[in-house]
């Protein structure tokens, strides 16, 4: 990854930064709120980003990948919907 030095960087010039971290599972469990099997089969159908392995017996995935599925599925129930589900 290649190291920035923040101490000189213009603070306009900090939109074009794209800073990102993997997560490990417990933490993907925490942002997506959807289950180990599930994710999986999401990640099958093409419906979920995909793991990255890190090392022999560790996955990971991107933070920025994981936010960016949680938010292209933020839906708003509308009152009609709501009735519905009560």
């Amino acid at each position: 990854m290649k190291q920035v030095d923040l101490s000189i960087t213009d603070i306009f010039s900090a939109d074009n930064l794209k800073l990102d971290r993997f997560v490990k599972e417990k933490e993907r469990l925490l942002i997506t709120k959807v289950s180990r099997p599930q994710a999986f089969q999401l990640e099958r159908n093409g419906e979920f980003p995909l793991r990255r392995r890190i090392s022999n017996r560790s996955v990971a995935w991107l933070l920025s990948e994981l936010l960016e599925w949680v938010n292209s599925r933020s839906t708003v129930i509308s009152e009609t919907e709501k009735g519905a589900l009560q």
